[in-house]
């Protein structure tokens, strides 16, 4: 088992969007990104509920590839993730929620998302994931 850094969100009582890093104990494998971002997909577990942590990666979506050249990781999602319920917000924080957990691998600087295999340059209205995501970006 290896002790990995997830990052959920929770709402604050002003309405605020607070991302917040929840340490979990997962296998350890020989893809260890690919499994802790299967994690996250899957949502807070019951301890990180009642802690009032929620995720805003948009339900139905999966995970179909994870490769990490130099130091980006490159990060296949099926099309469900580009569909956000909850407007700007859920995109800003499924964005954050992604390339915050990836990026706690010392290897991994940046990230760039792609859906279907593609290189997309928007989702949502305006968040653009067209090129390498950092934690500065944020």
């Amino acid at each position: 088992m290896r002790d990995r850094a997830l990052y959920f969100i929770r709402i604050g009582s002003d309405g605020s969007v607070q991302r917040v890093r929840a340490d979990r104990r997962l296998p350890a494998t020989d893809s260890p990104l690919r499994d802790v971002i299967q994690a996250l997909i899957a949502g807070p577990n019951a301890e990180e509920r009642q802690g009032d942590l929620i995720s805003l990666i948009p339900g139905g979506t999966r995970l179909l590839s994870v490769t990490i050249r130099g130091d980006t990781a490159y990060i296949n999602f099926n099309e469900d993730f580009q569909y956000n319920i909850y407007g700007a917000e859920g995109y800003n924080g499924q964005l954050r929620q992604i390339v915050f957990t990836a990026t706690e691998f010392p290897n991994v600087s940046d990230v760039q998302i792609l859906i279907e295999g593609s290189r997309v340059d928007f989702i949502g209205e305006n968040f653009w994931i067209g090129s390498p995501l950092s934690r500065e970006m944020f």
